[in-house]
């Protein structure tokens, strides 16, 4: 490395020291200096059809790995065009760096009708991002980046934000590139705060645990306090898998029936840990969840700690080091298992069959590709495995539909977590609707040679959408969904198609997808799974 190179020949250097080793962007005149120190870094590039897609990605790589990918994004519509997608990771609690550009600074705030100016862009990426920096000047770039990978490895995950005008980019660096300062791992909880929650738990007669998405850092830690207390524990859609199928403490995932929210009433405590007790993690409306009993809650964010439910005992800290602390301290409950039991058993009484539908689509892809990685779309087939889904292994599902809730993340995300993990099959589960929002990223899939499997959900049509209008007396419209040749769409962006009428159709067509070499769309017309 030179002593004084251009500021967007260093970046990428700088981030392959801080661990990033994938970027994904399309190149624009703001962002070419950064493309500039591309070649022998390190970087592997992805470029995809529209930055709303590079967002996904970078998504679908962090959700697979736990780690933070990057993304180049020119000024103004690029950066306009990614905020779903960072959204999204925000209200899931994703990590990605996105760096992005600022028209030359003498220009800023001045409205001359500059190529992409935006007024104001920096509160609108502000407001999709977990921690959001503007670098003005070249000393002000390593302390950004420290600052940034320092949130990053300690804090909330969520998308964090760089601007760099363009003009800045093209400066020579200002002096010698300083050593990397490595950033401290995640708070631990106070050791009076597990002590506390020891003696609560052991007073308890009939605990509840509730792991949430901020487990996963931890995940064997988790369930090792899982194994140890023998409590019954639900899983929400971001913490799947962190306890395998079968395991006699699991008592489900999304809760969406009455009768489950009965049966969660019979806890005399409840240990909430990585979890923002959510709406949409748990579907409990207006009501609320009806947790009784004191509850004990555990997040890294001290925000976080009172919304939703009110704890007896807050505590601020990783999940995962609260867990490695608690477990010497507590003993077996005695009816752990048997309350699993009853809560499973209530979660499917009176479970809509809108989504019980799709049980035996969920349980096939790990029955026939047992490694899969699956991406989720908002559909129903995607919300039927938010509550039935039970993955081998923690960062094998991924879901759009709960937080945010957007539409067309499930085909990007797939491409990204195929990014992170080629060795391993990944499957797309998304509707008709969804898979036109981001229909062309099947061509990226074909250019950076990541195959993944779509399974297609066909109803031709918003199918949520017009049940939920047919449901509240409103007369369907704009709903219908009929003019797309799939089959036709698929050859055109260089993937395969089959047409598949049966579930076991669906899985030798699975089967035969995970040794091809490019991407195969598994159609499924809605007509005929009844």
């Amino acid at each position: 490395m030179t002593d004084h190179p251009h500021l967007g020949t260093l970046i990428p250097q700088l981030l392959v020291e801080r661990g990033i080793d994938t970027v994904f962007g399309i190149p624009g005149v703001h962002t070419v200096e950064l493309y500039r120190g591309l070649p022998g870094s390190g970087l592997t590039h992805i470029t995809p059809r529209h930055e709303q897609g590079a967002g996904f990605m970078a998504d679908g790589y962090a959700r697979a790995t736990g780690r933070p990918a990057a993304c180049f994004i020119v000024t103004g519509p690029g950066l306009l065009n990614i905020t779903t997608a960072m959204g999204q990771a925000l209200a899931d609690s994703i990590p990605m760096l996105v760096i992005t550009t600022l028209n030359p600074r003498t220009t800023l705030g001045r409205g001359e009708g500059r190529l992409h100016e935006l007024r104001g862009q920096s509160v609108v990426g502000r407001e999709v991002s977990a921690l959001a920096l503007t670098v003005l000047t070249g000393e002000q770039l390593i302390p950004a980046l420290d600052e940034a990978f320092a949130f990053l490895a300690s804090s909330r995950p969520g998308p964090v934000l760089i601007e760099i005008p363009i003009d800045l980019l093209s400066e020579p660096f200002p002096g010698p590139v300083t050593s990397l300062r490595r950033p401290s791992g995640p708070t631990p909880p106070a050791t009076g705060d597990v002590e506390a929650a020891a003696a609560m738990i052991a007073k308890a007669r009939n605990p509840l645990m509730i792991a949430g998405g901020g487990c996963l850092r931890g995940a064997e830690a988790v369930r090792g306090l899982i194994d140890k207390l023998g409590a019954a524990t639900l899983l929400t859609s971001n913490a799947k898998g962190i306890l395998p199928p079968g395991h006699p403490l699991l008592a489900g995932g999304c809760m969406l029936t009455p009768s489950l929210h009965a049966a969660i009433g019979e806890a005399d405590l409840t240990l909430a840990l990585g979890t923002e007790l959510g709406e949409t993690e748990f579907w409990y409306g207006d009501e609320g969840l009806g947790l009784n009993g004191p509850v004990i809650r555990v997040d890294i964010d001290a925000r976080q700690l009172h919304r939703n439910a009110r704890p007896a005992l807050p505590v601020v800290g990783d999940a995962g080091a609260f867990a490695t602390a608690l477990t010497p301290l507590v003993e077996a409950v005695p009816n752990g298992r048997a309350y699993a039991q009853r809560l499973r058993t209530a979660r499917m009484d009176g479970a809509d069959p809108r989504y019980t539908r799709h049980r035996p689509l969920i349980e096939t892809i790990w029955q026939v590709l047992p490694d899969a990685v699956v991406a989720a779309d908002s559909t129903a087939a995607s919300y039927g495995g938010s509550f039935m889904a039970e993955p081998p292994a923690p960062r094998r599902w991924m879901s759009a539909a709960t937080g945010f809730g957007t539409l067309g993340y499930a085909l990007p995300a797939a491409i990204g977590a195929k990014v992170a993990r080629p060795d391993v099959p990944v499957v797309c589960i998304i509707g008709d609707g969804g898979l036109q929002f981001t229909l062309p990223e099947l061509a990226s899939a074909a250019d950076a040679g990541t195959p993944i499997i779509v399974l297609l959900w066909n109803d031709q049509r918003y199918g949520e959408i017009e049940d939920y209008m047919i449901r509240n007396q409103i007369a369907p419209l704009g709903v219908r969904l009929h003019a797309t040749d799939f089959s036709a769409a698929a050859k055109a962006f260089g993937a395969a198609h089959v047409a598949a009428r049966s579930l076991d159709e669906v899985k030798t067509a699975m089967l035969a997808a995970a040794k091809h070499p490019v991407t195969t769309v598994i159609e499924m017309d809605a007509s005929h799974y009844a």
